[in-house]
């Protein structure tokens, strides 16, 4: 089963076709039916349903032959970005909603759909509730947190302008979280040198799996690295409190809109000021609600370089304390892990 190393131009009418074919060889009554009931159904699609869809458009689009999930997955685990962006982008207009086919690109619960949120802030809401009960499950003393208009990153797809996009849906919090970790990685590495080795047990078998099993190697400063990445991370987490603390007081109402071009990809970031700019985005008019509140871009670099230089500081001054003060014979205590990827995972890896 070959595919070629790029999918056939096809313009965006010919995809619409292809996609048409796929639903009524998977769903023959669909185009019968009023458009508020065919977006119910194909936002409740079977997975057999789901299958034959792909299954037709592989055919349409890549000349690929696939007749069950286990080779359609085969097929798919050897397509380039241009392949799915092609794939992905047919689809788009039976797994969204609204004027920009938006689509949420994240797991939901059973029997729930993207049709229960009429915006961005009910969707983190329940986002919120999930995550703060599953922690309590998990450790009885925690104490659940109020929401605040967090939102952690998760992952969309949805036409702007007539254009296929993929996007990444941040807090500001949570977007100043990720370059404060890209900025503290780089720095700790340029203050403490280091890599990760193999493991001894690296790529041995236990059950269905096999063992990831990578260590650092610092040149002999593994518990001073460890140190300062533990410092680090709480760090980390004292300013996403305090940036959602703050964004939540200042209430901006804001989208800070970041397009991008990763190859031939589209990708845009929405960076939501506080949960009042989630609640003003409905998800079936999300670019031009998006639009309507639109920050300046200059606002959030400044806010992320002040983050920064904060952050190299906090990490220089640490470094040197830790030079100076911190005893590594001390072992701070831990649970140990071990971690076990699938088979078809590892081939990623190895």
């Amino acid at each position: 089963m070959g595919i070629p190393m790029k999918p056939s131009p096809l313009h965006s009418d010919k995809s619409e076709v292809a996609l048409r074919r796929a639903i009524i060889h998977a769903i023959p009554e669909y185009y019968a039916w009023p458009e508020a009931e065919q977006e119910r159904y194909r936002l409740n699609a079977s997975r057999e349903e789901d299958f034959h869809i792909r299954q037709t458009l592989l055919k349409i689009l890549f000349d690929i032959n696939t007749n069950s999930e286990e080779q359609l997955d085969d097929a798919l685990s050897e397509f380039n970005d241009e392949q799915y962006l092609l794939l992905n982008s047919t689809l788009l207009p039976f797994q969204g909603i609204g004027e920009n086919n938006f689509f949420l690109n994240e797991y939901l619960a059973d029997g729930v759909t993207l049709l229960k949120f009429s915006t961005l802030g009910d969707y983190a809401r329940d986002d919120h509730r999930f995550q703060q009960q599953a922690r309590k499950r998990e450790d009885p003393a925690y104490e659940v947190q109020p929401y605040q208009g967090d939102l952690y990153p998760c992952w969309a797809r949805l036409n702007i302008g007539g254009e296929f996009n993929y996007a990444t849906l941040f807090s500001l919090a949570a977007w100043l979280h990720d370059i404060l970790d890209e900025t503290g990685t780089e720095r700790i590495d340029e203050l403490i040198p280091h890599n990760y080795v193999e493991g001894n047990n690296h790529g041995k078998q236990e059950g269905q799996g096999t063992i990831f099993d990578f260590q650092v190697n610092a040149a002999g400063k593994e518990p001073q690295l460890d140190e300062l990445q533990h410092r680090y991370f709480e760090y980390m987490q004292m300013r996403y409190e305090h940036r959602l603390d703050q964004s939540d007081k200042e209430s901006k109402q804001r989208v800070y809109l970041l397009p991008e071009k990763q190859g031939s990809e589209s990708h845009t970031n929405f960076v939501f000021s506080d949960k009042s700019a989630l609640d003003a985005v409905r998800f079936r008019h999300f670019h031009k609600d998006s639009q309507r509140i639109t920050g300046d871009i200059a606002e959030l670099d400044g806010l992320a370089n002040q983050e920064q230089k904060a952050a190299v500081e906090f990490l220089d001054r640490n470094y040197y304390d830790i030079l100076d003060n911190f005893d590594p014979s001390v072992v701070r205590l831990r649970r140990k892990s071990k971690i076990i990827l699938a088979d078809k995972v590892l081939d990623d890896f190895l």
